[in-house]
């Protein structure tokens, strides 16, 4: 049985090459807190389909939204395994925070923000274009501080491209928002910047170990008796 876990998705895993995102409004926090248990005690409750690997729920600071992101090692092909509401997005790029020397950080906020594209070559170019901009203006070393990491999605579909982010802390994301983020969307023609999201539940498919064998006692030694 898939089973709910207090650490974070891996969202480069290596054995992941789709994540199903939705985005579902709520009118305030009791009703996305609702919405969040219902969404994650569905997968607890039974088994995965075949290629989830995992899926985890955020929910948005202001208690509007609630995020859902699946990671499947490939897309699913029955329609009882995915959202009416869902998109399909692949991982495109992966930018990492500089100023964060901690080797495992541990992400309090994650910015979400989707952008809608005419296809998949603008959707490339629109992030090579505002990652290249950022550098300009900021720097290659991204020395933010509490910023962690980017990474840039495109849907399969090519119109839309997916930003989640993640922070040390909420004030240190918002900062970047507004100082840095907000700037560039507009050099760049504009966007919403997103919500900020804390992490809710992640569900992930149980890791089998591999039976092992019951121990085996010592052979004993036959004894010996007086030499002749």
């Amino acid at each position: 049985m898939p089973r709910p876990v207090d650490h974070l998705p891996v969202i480069d895993r290596a054995d992941v090459t789709v994540a199903l995102v939705e985005m579902i409004s709520t009118s305030g926090p009791e009703e996305q807190r609702s919405l969040a248990e219902a969404k994650t005690a569905h997968w607890h409750a039974g088994e995965f389909p075949e290629g989830l690997a995992s899926l985890s729920c955020y929910v948005s600071s202001d208690g509007t939204s609630v995020l859902i992101y699946e990671q499947w090692a490939q897309i699913p092909s029955g329609d009882e395994a995915r959202s009416p509401g869902s998109v399909p997005f692949r991982l495109y790029r992966v930018v990492r925070g500089g100023a964060v020397s901690d080797e495992s950080p541990a992400p309090s906020c994650f910015p979400a923000a989707i952008f809608p594209m005419p296809d998949e070559e603008a959707s490339r170019a629109w992030i090579d274009g505002l990652l290249e901009a950022e550098e300009e203006v900021e720097g290659k070393d991204r020395d933010y501080p509490g910023a962690i990491a980017a990474n840039f999605h495109v849907s399969l579909d090519g119109k839309g491209v997916l930003v989640l982010s993640e922070w040390e802390s909420e004030k240190e994301a918002a900062e970047h928002i507004e100082e840095v983020i907000l700037p560039l969307l507009r050099q760049a023609g504009g966007g919403d910047a997103g919500a900020l999201y804390a992490h809710f539940r992640t569900v992930q498919k149980p890791v089998r170990e591999p039976a092992r064998e019951p121990a085996r006692e010592p052979a004993r030694r036959a004894a010996q008796g007086p030499v002749a």
